[in-house]
């Protein structure tokens, strides 16, 4: 299958820190690819480097076969849901995805069509006219996934999108993202949940000190480990050496 995300010798240090170092990545048109590693490991940076957030000091990446560079193609691509989302809190949520509709030039019926398709599907239709002030932060995570939607990306980036929800909310944005990957999306997926992740995910990269230090499915993995019939928890434990 072809590669839909491709990262090079991907490298980016603060000062003295080298928080990722040398990393490669080749994620197929279609996956569900679960990036995992401990805290300050290295994932959101590289996740910011991989959307155009951050400008990495060594590497290559590629989006379908566009260099990064190509912002304006890249950002056609790609939805972000970022670990830190900001708001405009005084907005309600439907002027908040017509604002984003705007900026894709989606207009007319169709940006009203997908605006009410988006918020049923993230359960907020009946809140749509609230300010988003007034939202728990479960409802602030379900309108962020719903504004990485509004350009219908081929490519789905999420740092902890189920962060702060409850089960309930867990369950229906886990549901979500299956359908959005049965229908072709490729979801690149980071999480500290590892079971959320086991369910999800057909492949797993897990990063350590900035390096990639174990890829594959679970079943590959265990292999790796030599953990046979072991958790994914218990693999990254191993891996990790926590």
């Amino acid at each position: 299958m072809q590669d839909i995300i491709s990262a090079e010798n991907l490298s980016k240090s603060y000062g003295a820190m080298k928080a990722v170092n040398g990393l490669r990545l080749h994620i197929q048109k279609g996956e569900f690819f679960g990036f995992l590693g401990p805290n300050g490991a290295g994932k959101t940076t590289t996740i910011r480097m991989l959307t155009g957030i951050l400008k990495p000091d060594h590497g290559k990446i590629t989006i379908d076969n566009y260099p990064l560079e190509d912002k304006l193609r890249i950002a056609k691509l790609i939805g972000v849901v970022p670990e830190s989302r900001g708001f405009y809190e005084w907005m309600t949520a439907a002027e908040y995805l017509e604002f984003f509709a705007d900026l894709y030039g989606i207009a007319g019926k169709e940006k009203e069509k997908r605006i009410a398709s988006l918020l049923a599907e993230v359960d907020l239709a009946e809140r749509k006219n609230s300010k988003i002030g007034a939202y728990s932060r479960g409802m602030k995570q379900r309108l962020g996934l719903a504004r990485a939607l509004i350009n219908n990306p081929r490519v789905l980036f999420l740092d902890e999108p189920t962060l702060g929800l409850d089960p309930q909310g867990q369950e229906d944005i886990r549901s979500l993202l299956k359908k959005l990957n049965g229908n072709g999306v490729t979801i690149f997926f980071s999480s500290h949940l590892l079971n959320e992740v086991s369910d999800l995910c057909s492949r797993i990269g897990i990063i350590n000190n900035g390096k990639l230090i174990a890829e594959g499915t679970i079943d590959e993995l265990r292999e790796k480990t030599k953990l046979k019939d072991k958790t994914l928890t218990a693999i990254f434990l191993h891996l990790t050496g926590k």
